[in-house]
């Protein structure tokens, strides 16, 4: 599958470089360019129509966000999977969220839980079409309304800033595990905890959602090491994953950058 390039209308230099950032963010973060991939500058600057300058800087800004690895005199390769940073992403998220949580449990109106259930309704619709991304993108946004209606925008843009590597799990526990309809069940049962003001049931349930990332943690590490890290993979907090009864069929989409990578496109991953 191509590279999304999503919508193209800004304008300036500074847009330019800003959009060729957002366009490899959101392929790296949803694994259409697979971690390993090696990408240059040259071609993506071809296949978006761009000069090399703003490739070249979103390229420093994605380096700086751990998203890749620039060598000099050898090559811009998509970060791997790094299991110590997704410990630490989702022990940030958990805690602001869960201080948000409260507040908005005791404050909430009638109009903020609307939002809320709008968007449920659009994490189903995205299942329905079968599309693992915008799925996602929705789980995060029914987070985000809790954030932006108790302005706390700025603690959500910190979490989105650091969660590249623990959206990128997510994004493979999923769906490994294709267990979508358990994410909406407990989104929805945060939603009635916040209904009845139950501060302690939506934080229980909230740390159980945050926190289970479905995925055979050893066995995808060791079939599939060129995905991540070779570094130490038990890194304490031991509730970050659990387990699944078996691997459902992995990604079918392939990365567009095959031709430079030395690690498996993801439709090869059988």
């Amino acid at each position: 599958m191509a590279m999304k390039t999503y919508s193209r209308t800004s304008k300036g230099k500074a847009n330019i470089s800003e959009t060729v950032y957002t366009i490899l963010y959101k392929n790296i973060v949803n694994l259409t360019l697979a971690p390993g991939t090696m990408i240059s500058e040259m071609d993506i600057a071809e296949r978006l129509h761009v000069s090399r300058t703003p490739v070249r800087e979103a390229f420093i800004k994605l380096s700086n966000e751990a998203l890749v690895n620039i060598f000099p005199q050898k090559g811009t390769f998509v970060s791997k999977i790094d299991l110590s940073r997704v410990q630490e992403e989702r022990f940030l998220r958990e805690s602001l969220e869960l201080a948000v949580l409260e507040r908005f449990v005791t404050a909430h109106t009638e109009e903020s839980i609307d939002r809320l259930k709008m968007n449920l309704k659009k994490q189903k619709s995205a299942i329905d079409q079968n599309d693992l991304v915008k799925f996602i993108d929705y789980d995060d946004q029914f987070h985000a309304i809790m954030f932006d209606e108790s302005r706390k925008n700025l603690c959500y843009s910190i979490i989105q800033r650091f969660s590249s590597h623990y959206r990128r799990i997510r994004y493979l526990s999923l769906h490994f595990s294709r267990i979508y309809n358990q994410n909406i069940e407990q989104h929805q049962e945060i939603v009635d905890a916040i209904e009845r003001q139950d501060v302690l049931e939506a934080t229980v349930i909230l740390k159980r959602h945050i926190r289970k990332l479905i995925i055979e943690k050893d066995e995808i590490c060791e079939k599939y090491p060129e995905y991540f890290q070779q570094e130490e993979r038990f890194i304490g907090d031991t509730d970050i994953f659990e387990a699944s009864s078996e691997l459902q069929k992995l990604l079918s989409d392939s990365s567009l950058f095959a031709i430079h990578d030395n690690t498996r496109p993801l439709d090869a991953l059988e």
